[in-house]
């Protein structure tokens, strides 16, 4: 696993945990602990990941944080899209709501 993907591999653990250990994570990835520290410092800018010291302490992300909620890729964006523009009726209505739903606020058709 590169770099990269063990990244996105500690954010998915993280948003579905919501809690880990560097220990954790480092036996389960296969990597040091310090290799888990580094991946950590490199995120944390980006995600709202946090530590805490101690028992009870490890690795967190922010409970309010959920990405994968409302979301759409562009590329499933651009196909639908394509879709609402080549259909008509109930089905256009129906890809709109979708769009609306799922989509960007501010985005124009």
């Amino acid at each position: 696993m590169n770099t990269m993907n063990r990244r996105i591999e500690i954010i998915n653990i993280l948003i579905i945990r919501r809690h880990t250990t560097a220990n954790e994570l480092a036996q389960e990835l296969g990597v040091s602990i310090r290799t888990i520290q580094y991946d950590i410092q490199a995120l944390s800018p980006q995600y709202p990941i946090y530590t805490k010291p101690g028992e009870n302490g490890g690795l967190f992300i922010r409970e309010d944080y959920n990405p994968h909620i409302n979301s759409l890729t562009p590329m499933e964006l651009e196909n639908l899209r394509e879709m609402y523009e080549q259909t008509e009726g109930v089905h256009k209505k129906v890809l709109l709501q979708i769009i609306r739903k799922y989509g960007p606020d501010k985005l124009k058709l």
